[in-house]
């Protein structure tokens, strides 16, 4: 059965979560929509999609979407396993960089600014990230350019065995160190 999940490509929010996939019209704002200073209306989620993606990659994010109250639809990345306290204060501290830039009329002129995104750690180890369209992951990068110079991934596999045979309990600059040869 495990195998069977680790192959799908999206999950039924029915069999997830049914309490979110009939939870309508929440008190809770869209992560990442509110805005104090702007005096505007918040935002609330009003339902969740029925159906959830898989991203295929090693850890497997999901993708969540919603719709807010104002019509639109907002998806984010649900991680697991992973700590994202640290990537909510980097994108704080671009907020930072982003108001100092706009303090300087040369970066005003140029236009500079370092773009944003919503994360939410839910837990010590998962969150949500607002999804950013038009990105690729690095697993779908990394497939393109293996497709596009003809590799396939057990010779590069066998290649990097040969190289590491014991690759898995190597340290990090070891591992990186197969790959520059």
């Amino acid at each position: 059965i495990s195998k069977q999940v680790q192959g799908l490509s999206h999950l039924d929010m029915q069999s997830v979560s049914p309490l979110l996939l009939n939870a309508r019209e929440l008190k809770l704002a869209v992560p990442g929509t509110y805005d104090a200073e702007n005096g505007q209306a918040v935002v609330t989620i009003a339902s969740f999609s029925p159906s959830i993606e898989v991203v295929t990659s090693k850890q497997r994010p999901r993708i969540l979407q919603l719709m807010g109250s104002d019509g639109r639809s907002y998806q984010f990345l649900l991680k697991g396993h992973e700590d994202l306290k640290q990537d909510e204060r980097v994108m704080q501290l671009f907020g930072l960089i982003n108001s100092w830039l706009q303090e300087h009329a040369a970066a005003v002129r140029g236009e500079l600014s370092i773009k944003r995104f919503s994360v939410v750690p839910l837990s010590a180890n998962s969150g949500l990230i607002e999804w950013v369209p038009g990105c690729d992951t690095m697993h779908q990068l990394i497939k393109m350019y293996r497709k596009s110079r003809h590799v396939e991934l057990s010779v590069e596999y066998q290649l990097m065995r040969s190289m590491c045979p014991k690759y898995e309990e190597a340290s990090l600059e070891e591992q990186v160190e197969v790959f520059r040869h």
